[in-house]
């Protein structure tokens, strides 16, 4: 019965366990049915990485010397003060896109944001912090390795702890706007749930370095993506690593004591049926005896 359907399986009634899609189409669904609104939270996004702006407004003006140092240093500063809340926000309502709850997306971002800011601030200059060191430890060390491959070492050091930090990433937001864990707990869950599920991790980078190197090779003409890449990955990271959250440590959590994980409680006042189908269970009813005389249609 229909083109796309699947009620022709063979049984009692319609099965209430579907065959389930695969993750990538599932993916993709949710990203198309969302895109509006997703379009709408990366512009919201940009709007934290305005003080950026004001490095390229010094390469404009062409400053140098002292108002140099403070225009650059100023924005960064700022940049590393709001970043951090403003992925919360923006990861809050990418994972409730992907547990397929409800969102009202200006409501619900600035709520994570002011809900996440203290840790949201400190994760951000975290992050400002690593990005300093490895932008002076890159250079360095290769400089140093083309004289001699002792540091080559030190070179392939950094490139390895640089990876497995922006992979953790993938799941240190998640973990602010998802648990009541304390900062350091979060980071050190981070990096187990990155070494748990090592084949999620490699897929969330790859797919990560492969879009990078794409909008680096075909700039400016990839300028445009930046309205769309940032939920796309923000999406992909919450579909793939939330269930491993959710697995590894918020549902460990209640069932020690025995509780039951108010996470899903939101879909048992969902629609509840008036009549249960069960037809598993249900008693067949014996046939009547056919009668003699003929039936009238």
């Amino acid at each position: 019965m229909g083109l796309f359907s699947k009620y022709e399986k063979v049984g009692p009634g319609v099965s209430k366990n579907p065959d389930a899609k695969a993750p990538i189409f599932k993916f993709f669904e949710l990203y198309g049915s969302h895109f509006s609104k997703l379009i709408i939270l990366n512009l919201i996004l940009l709007l934290s990485l305005l003080p950026f702006c004001l490095i390229f407004l010094v390469e404009y003006l062409g400053l140098e010397g002292t108002a140099f140092n403070v225009v650059f240093y100023g924005a960064f500063a700022l940049l590393a003060a709001f970043i951090g809340p403003a992925l919360c926000g923006f990861m809050k309502i990418l994972r409730n896109i992907s547990c397929e709850r409800p969102v009202f997306i200006w409501h619900d971002y600035w709520k994570a944001f002011k809900a996440n800011f203290k840790q949201g601030i400190v994760m951000g200059f975290i992050d400002s912090v690593f990005i300093i060191a490895i932008s002076f430890a890159f250079p360095v060390y290769f400089s140093l390795a083309e004289q001699s491959n002792v540091f080559y070492i030190p070179f392939a050091v950094c490139l390895i702890v640089s990876l497995i930090f922006l992979m953790m990433h993938f799941y240190i937001y998640l973990l602010i706007v998802s648990t009541n864990l304390s900062l350091w707990k979060i980071i050190k869950n981070s990096f187990l749930l990155t070494a748990i599920d090592v084949k999620i991790s490699f897929i969330n980078l790859a797919v990560t370095v492969l879009l990078v190197l794409a909008i680096a090779m075909f700039w400016p003409y990839t300028s445009f993506v930046f309205v769309v890449i940032p939920s796309f990955l923000g999406l992909m990271y919450a579909f793939n690593c939330f269930p491993i959250i959710r697995k590894y440590v918020i549902q460990p959590y209640y069932d020690e004591r025995g509780e039951e994980n108010p996470e899903f409680a939101y879909k048992d006042t969902e629609g509840e049926a008036v009549f249960v189908d069960t037809p598993e269970t249900e008693i067949p009813q014996e046939q009547p005896k056919q009668s003699k005389k003929r039936s009238i249609k």
